[in-house]
């Protein structure tokens, strides 16, 4: 948003000073009225598009799916609406002198044509130089990241799964890394609630989806495997992992976590350490026998039936009991 209002500022300099200087106020050359104009089709196109993307949001967050215009859509919509502002105020301004000589629209559309590029261009460096703001502070001479800042959550919608609606959440917590914060959005009955899940600092991740035989879903990345349960009055996401030849699965608690450890014996109970908790783990040997592929999770879910399962190797092996991860 800060930098849709510095950019709106910066393409209004030009307009607002040939608007105010009285010679070229009254001067409606051709060029002159496209100097004056253009800059606001830009902006005002610029902010339809933001429209656009809100209006978007709010068809998906009512009906739980992904959904986006068509890019061909919303560019023709978008250069429509510029057009709509350019022609019309170039005509209109032509005519408020009562000038004779009658209104040429073409300098207009050919200074859009050439401003249009470089103009996205400054609005993308600014978006960029704003989310890098946002990330750091200068604190006596040195930068240190904001640790309280978070950008928004993206959504990617799953299908229902009975009474309850899924999407997998994802937010940047890094100015130009790839690194992201990961969760679960579930919606039941008007209500909805969310799980975090571990944090990813390696780099972007595609997930793929998996039902197994009880009904319930896998979400398997190249650090972790997920099951996730909804068919019960509570929804619970654990994480899974062999060990001794059995796999393990262990609730993951509600809130950040920095740390986390493989399965180790305890007091002859198998935990897992996550955060600040350590976790009990139950051994759920065979529940992945029989899973059938579901989906994958990228720029959107996809169904199996669009897209084929992903190859995913794990980041690391199986380390040795009791290794702790920071």
């Amino acid at each position: 948003m800060l930098a849709d209002i510095i950019f709106t500022v910066l393409m209004l300099i030009v307009p607002a000073v040939l608007c105010i200087v009285p010679k070229t106020r009254r001067n409606n050359g051709n060029w002159l009225i496209a100097l004056k104009i253009v800059p606001v089709g830009i902006v005002v196109a610029s902010w339809f598009g933001e429209l656009l993307g809100k209006i978007a949001g709010i068809i998906s967050e009512r009906q739980e799916r992904d959904f986006e215009f068509p890019v061909w859509v919303a560019l023709a919509v978008t250069l429509a609406v510029a057009f709509l502002v350019i022609i019309p105020g170039g005509l209109f301004l032509k005519r408020k002198f009562g000038t004779e000589k009658k209104y040429n629209p073409l300098p207009s559309v050919l200074l859009f044509i050439l401003v249009l590029p470089p103009a996205l261009f400054c609005l993308l460096i600014l978006t960029y130089a704003c989310n890098l703001a946002d990330e750091l502070t200068v604190d006596r001479g040195h930068v240190q990241r904001t640790s309280g800042h978070k950008r928004e959550w993206r959504n990617y919608w799953l299908p229902r799964e009975g009474n309850t609606g899924i999407a997998f959440q994802e937010q940047p917590i890094h100015p130009f890394l790839a690194e992201y914060n990961y969760r679960l959005r579930f919606s039941r009955d008007g209500e909805q609630s969310y799980q975090l899940l571990l944090t990813n600092t390696g780099g972007r991740t595609n997930f793929n989806v998996y039902r197994l035989k009880d009904g319930r879903l896998m979400f398997r990345d190249k650090m972790w495997d997920y099951l996730v349960d909804v068919l019960g009055p509570e929804c619970r996401v654990f994480r899974l992992e062999p060990f001794e030849g059995k796999l393990y699965a262990a609730r993951i608690p509600n809130e950040p976590i920095d740390s986390f450890s493989v399965p180790m014996r305890e007091n002859d109970v198998i935990v897992m350490v996550m955060g600040e908790q350590t976790v009990p783990a139950e051994d759920v040997t065979g529940i992945l026998d029989d899973m059938t592929y579901y989906g994958c999770i990228q720029d959107h879910f996809y169904p199996a039936e669009q897209k084929p399962e992903q190859e995913i190797r794990k980041l690391f092996e199986q380390p040795p009991e009791g290794t702790l991860f920071y």
